[in-house]
């Protein structure tokens, strides 16, 4: 048949059957789906859950990624989704109702508390916050309206540890499911699905991605029915992944060992040069032997991310921002688990209660990257000895004023 140029232009030769095989995933985009017959068209609503569809739906770039995710986290089956917040919101909505109760460590994510209590709360789904430190005790929380317990170990800036197996044996006895937010330690560190839990959630975006250049979130189970469930809740909220970046987060896996390995040990180093310093009150890592839940973290995981907080003392909130301002290498970022070095400043103690043993002081969460170890620990001397001298400065200046 013989075609116009604006046919053509649509319609280009036909693909080359030539086998073709490279080591890299490759990326395949779509939005429509084309079928071979009119049979296929109309059952294409059965292809959801393992076929494809609609490309919102799933395309063979974003299953192999995947499959690959359920394959690390010891599941059989895994979603990916926009972001870990997309993650965590999928995960609630797919399990809970209107009249029902989900828990939630004070520890939990401070956008996903925040999105539980403001946004599933007015749609009649009651949120209890509870006390990361809890472990088995939180029996006396779980009612007959709780459908969903999260963890978060360890927590979100203080860095708790709790004891996922108790939490989860707890939770079932009371036919409540149990997710935990595993982005800390990630499949590599730690096997939520091997200690009770029913969905492994993590932000793809931290260690996976490695790079920050990715916003992706993951959802790992073993039931099906539960899939299918997460499945059909993300396309009901719209939820699509694009391709190029299910390549770049499958890239990132590759070398993902490597990249923690190395940040590990160099945290290990830093934490150590920093522990001798005066302006340092306590460092929070659950490696750290002195750290309350060092048993539980040696008993369940294996290995240490190169994410912890340091705790100044009072004194150090003069001089924090020339501090800050004075560092070269360590930049100043809400986000951690990649190739650069990162500093976040917060201060946990806004809106919780369970933080009785956390001394006042500013409190950093230290992000260690690829850079070399000696380089970023000469970047934080350099950086307190000039935030001295300022101070020095400053206070010479007032003397002389006087």
């Amino acid at each position: 048949m013989t075609k116009s140029d604006d046919t053509s232009h649509i319609h280009p030769p036909a693909r080359s059957h030539q086998p073709f095989q490279a080591v890299v995933m490759p990326v395949e985009r779509a939005s429509t789906i084309v079928f071979d017959d009119l049979e296929a068209f109309e059952k294409r609503a059965e292809r959801v859950y393992d076929g494809f569809s609609y490309g919102l739906y799933g395309t063979p770039t974003s299953r192999l990624l995947e499959d690959h995710i359920a394959q690390l986290e010891g599941a059989s089956r895994a979603l990916v989704v926009p972001s870990g917040m997309a993650a965590l919101t999928l995960a609630t909505m797919a399990v809970c109702r209107s009249g029902d109760r989900v828990l939630m460590p004070e520890t939990l994510y401070g956008p996903a508390r925040d999105m539980i209590l403001r946004f599933l709360g007015p749609l009649g789904i009651e949120a209890t916050v509870y006390d990361p430190r809890l472990d088995a005790g939180i029996a006396g929380l779980v009612d007959n309206r709780t459908r969903l317990v999260w963890v978060e170990s360890p927590g979100s800036a203080t860095f708790e540890v709790q004891d996922v197996p108790a939490i989860a044996a707890a939770a079932h006895k009371a036919g409540a499911l149990v997710a935990a937010d595993n982005t800390w330690a990630s499949h590599l560190l730690f096997k939520p699905l091997a200690h009770g839990v029913d969905i492994s959630m993590q932000a793809l975006s931290k260690h996976a991605g490695g790079h920050g250049d990715l916003l992706m979130g993951s959802l790992a189970v073993r039931d099906e029915s539960l899939f299918r469930r997460l499945k059909d809740t993300a396309r009901f909220l719209g939820y699509g992944v694009s391709p190029e970046d299910c390549a770049l987060c499958e890239r990132g896996l590759m070398t993902m060992p490597v990249r923690m390995r190395h940040s590990a040990a160099s945290a290990e180093n830093i934490i150590t040069w920093l522990s001798a310093r005066p302006e340092v009150f306590r460092i929070l890592h659950p490696a750290m032997p002195d750290h309350p839940g060092h048993a539980v973290w040696k008993r369940d995981f294996s290995g240490a991310a190169a994410v912890f907080a340091v705790l100044f003392k009072p004194e150090l909130a003069r001089v924090q921002a020339e501090i800050l301002r004075r560092m070269r290498l360590f930049k100043l970022g809400a986000s951690w688990g990649g190739v650069h070095s990162l500093i976040a400043v917060n201060d946990p103690r806004k809106g919780r209660t369970s933080l009785d043993w956390l001394p006042p002081g500013p409190l950093w969460r230290l992000s260690i990257g690829l850079e070399a170890t000696d380089d970023l620990i000469g970047d934080l001397e350099q950086a307190f000895a000039a935030a001295a001298d300022f101070a020095a400065s400053q206070r010479a200046g007032r003397t002389a004023a006087e």
